[in-house]
């Protein structure tokens, strides 16, 4: 089975629809209930959690407001929906991941620091 090209959310609980395009009332899982879906389906949690909390300011409105969140792609610096990554994109979003948390990481050195400059004066 291949799943590289399937959004990792799709591997959560889904709506049923039926053929009147209206919900059934049941979720249901869309590729199964095993253990390697419940995986994937955590890491789409995981992803988006950690997403959430590396972006900044400007990213979380974006992230909020239309669902796209940062990935690097290529060098580039590019904004994708976040529930359309997959599986393939994972070595992409991980190096994301890391760049997000070293820019993280400097802001909050720099916010220490001015808070620092503060208390001195």
């Amino acid at each position: 089975m291949d799943w590289t090209g399937i959004p990792l959310e799709e591997f959560g609980q889904q709506h049923e629809f039926g053929e009147d395009g209206y919900s059934t009332g049941r979720m249901i899982f869309a590729h199964g209930e095993g253990i390697a879906q419940s995986v994937l389906a955590r890491l789409a949690y995981e992803v988006g959690d950690t997403y959430a909390d590396l972006l900044t300011e400007e990213d979380i409105e974006l992230y909020e407001r239309e669902g796209k969140a940062p990935i690097f792609r290529d060098g580039r610096r590019v904004y994708e929906p976040i529930f359309a990554l997959t599986l393939a994109d994972l070595p992409a979003v991980l190096d994301t991941l890391v760049v997000l948390e070293e820019e993280a990481k400097a802001r909050s050195a720099e916010e220490a620091a001015h808070l620092e400059r503060e208390a001195q004066r």
